[in-house]
């Protein structure tokens, strides 16, 4: 019976990371009991899952794409296509990191650890396991990036609308005050987001921390 080969599909924006992926796997091949073979390298999520279906026994997922697309819609749409995730990443960035293994990716390994340690992480991946990333998950715990800004009640439900896409003059209506309160509402929150070190100067940004911090879940595709 020949081995069993696990076939990687690796997204990353760095090409010197994707070769770099395809190379360690090549060489741990020839001595693995199950060799790892990089299928397809791409630099999106989208890239990779055009390729195919069922071509991938595991992804390896960058958090931070050039194309602006978050972790927690990349980790979606790998899970939706039936592909385990494990995260590979610096690892500073715990915001993204909190947010991809919430939409359910199955660990992280850094970019800083050997091939061998991040091939194994693979393996156990692929095979159907959560790796238990003790040490992160406490950075994470503890980072104070991803504190909670402590809006109030009703700076909540004007972050919820208004990421929801109404206009000021929609919320005030629904919450039933002036488009000025609405206006001061929106102040405050850029004005916690920045306290907690979370800027959110843009109506796209207010939207991702209103995705991050659960006061708004986006529709599924087709809905």
């Amino acid at each position: 019976m020949g081995r069993r080969v696990i076939r990687l599909g690796v997204v990353d924006d760095h090409e010197f990371i994707r070769i770099g992926f395809a190379a360690a796997a090549a060489l741990d091949a020839k001595t693995a009991e199950e060799p790892v073979v990089a299928v397809r390298l791409s630099e999106t999520v989208t890239d990779l899952l055009a390729g195919g279906e069922k071509i991938f026994d595991v992804v390896t997922l960058d958090l931070s794409l050039a194309d602006g697309s978050r972790p927690r819609d990349n980790v979606h749409k790998l899970l939706e296509a039936g592909y385990p995730v494990l995260v590979v990443s610096v690892g500073d960035k715990y915001q993204d990191l909190r947010e991809a293994l919430a939409a359910g990716a199955s660990g992280v390994s850094r970019k800083s650890d050997g091939h061998q340690h991040t091939l194994k992480l693979l393996r156990l991946v692929a095979a159907g396991h959560t790796i238990d990333n003790q040490e992160l998950a406490a950075a994470i715990d503890g980072d104070r990036a991803f504190v909670s800004a402590q809006l109030s009640e009703r700076e909540k439900d004007t972050l919820r609308l208004y990421a929801a896409g109404f206009t000021r003059s929609q919320i005030a209506s629904r919450m039933n005050v002036t488009e000025n309160t609405i206006g001061t509402n929106i102040k405050r929150i850029r004005e916690k987001y920045a306290a907690a070190d979370r800027p959110a100067l843009s109506k796209l940004e207010l939207y991702h921390r209103a995705v991050e911090d659960g006061y708004y879940s986006p529709p599924s595709p087709g809905q």
